[in-house]
């Protein structure tokens, strides 16, 4: 039941990553033809292209996380004997969760903070941000159902 839950999130995030990148390279090559031949460029194009890299990177790392590919921090287990090193991965996975959940909460107050102060020539640029909470909440995700793997 959790392996078919993870398969259908790294589903959807694969999706979400790759249709963010092939409009980062679209919307890019349009801006790059539209300035080289045409002598203008759209402004807006920068801003969206800037978020969708949030995007991919964002879906990305939660692609990494789920597969195990993540960036380790844990030193401590290069220095540990090979049988203890799975009894750390659910302790190490639920702190990271609670970190990743807490960043998710002040992302949340991040969000609500640019919808109400944003200037109204911006606000159209304001959806990207739920980039933010989504990311960190399904890196917290992740690594929750970490706990429930079996240690390899």
């Amino acid at each position: 039941m959790i392996e078919k839950l993870e398969q259908s999130l790294v589903k959807v995030e694969s999706i979400i990553a790759a249709l963010s990148l092939f409009l980062l390279l679209a919307l890019s090559l349009f801006q790059i033809v539209t300035r080289n031949v045409f002598n203008f460029g759209y402004a807006e194009i920068e801003i969206i292209n800037r978020n969708l890299l949030i995007i991919c990177g964002a879906m990305g790392a939660v692609i990494a996380t789920s597969k195990l590919r993540h960036i380790k921090i844990d030193a401590l287990t290069a220095f540990m004997k090979e049988h203890h090193i799975p009894l750390l991965q659910c302790p190490l996975a639920l702190f990271s969760a609670t970190v990743c959940l807490l960043m998710c909460y002040h992302a949340g107050i991040f969000v609500m903070d640019e919808w109400e102060y944003a200037p109204s020539n911006e606000r159209w640029a304001l959806p990207f941000t739920f980039i933010y909470p989504f990311g960190f909440g399904l890196l917290g995700l992740h690594f929750l159902l970490i706990c429930f793997k079996k240690p390899k």
